[in-house]
């Protein structure tokens, strides 16, 4: 028998724009998570694009270095201490720059901004020491390698990490909270907290970089040493 009740038409015809409304929120979440991600890769692949390009990279890695330094530094800072717990920043600094002798930082009451400027000099007479060392145009080379090797490597972390965000951000609409609004909060810490890895990564490994052999090339550049650079070495 066919369906003519008024009741149940009417009834059938709210399901229906429920479920049609419904779908349609998914798809318009779905749609505003890839503008994140869209946005976000753009970032990534102008700085790729940099690299293929064959620009001269030397400014872009002694600013990653400049900045490492000062998040390291700044991260042992209090405003009432000055610098706290100088064994454990000695020890960071000698891992990640590979810098042993620290004179600002046997004074008494080290101040950050004097260790970070002791620190940047230094880091950049090893880069130019480096670079002499090599020669100009392989330190560009290594540069392209190095920075090329780590964007991809923290990039396709990243998407990872931003799908299993993605598959759990739902969860927050208990909380009272827009997923949208949410998705686009923590990406982006995400994304600052990669970059700002990205920028110790290849600090940490072009300060501790050293010499393999005479021609450098991008599928075999150097052999990297020193403590936590394992992950991060070019193969």
């Amino acid at each position: 028998m066919p369906i003519n009740s008024k009741m149940i038409t009417k009834a059938v015809e709210r399901a229906q724009k429920k479920v049609e409304g419904k779908n349609f929120s998914i798809r318009k979440h779905v749609l505003q998570y890839d503008d994140v991600m869209n946005s976000q890769r753009e970032i990534i692949y102008a700085q790729r694009k940099q690299v293929l390009d064959g620009e001269d990279l030397k400014s872009n890695v002694m600013n990653m270095m400049d900045d490492s330094i000062e998040r390291l530094v700044n991260g042992y800072a209090s405003a009432d201490e000055g610098l706290t717990n100088s064994e454990s920043l000695v020890q960071d600094i000698e891992n990640s720059f590979g810098i042993t002798d620290v004179e600002s930082l046997n004074k008494s009451s080290a101040k950050p901004e004097d260790v970070i400027n002791e620190l940047k000099e230094k880091a950049h007479n090893i880069y130019e020491a480096k670079e002499a060392e090599f020669g100009a145009e392989n330190m560009r080379e290594l540069e392209r390698v190095v920075i090329l090797k780590v964007v991809d490597q923290k990039w396709m972390d990243h998407i990872d990490d931003m799908d299993e965000l993605k598959n759990g951000i739902g969860l927050r609409a208990y909380a009272q909270k827009d997923p949208v609004v949410q998705y686009r909060l923590e990406g982006a810490d995400m994304f600052d907290d990669m970059i700002e890895d990205l920028k110790d990564d290849v600090a940490k490994i072009m300060l501790n970089i050293q010499k393999k052999e005479e021609n450098v090339q991008r599928s075999e550049t150097a052999e990297i040493t020193g403590a936590g650079l394992e992950d991060a070495a070019i193969n």
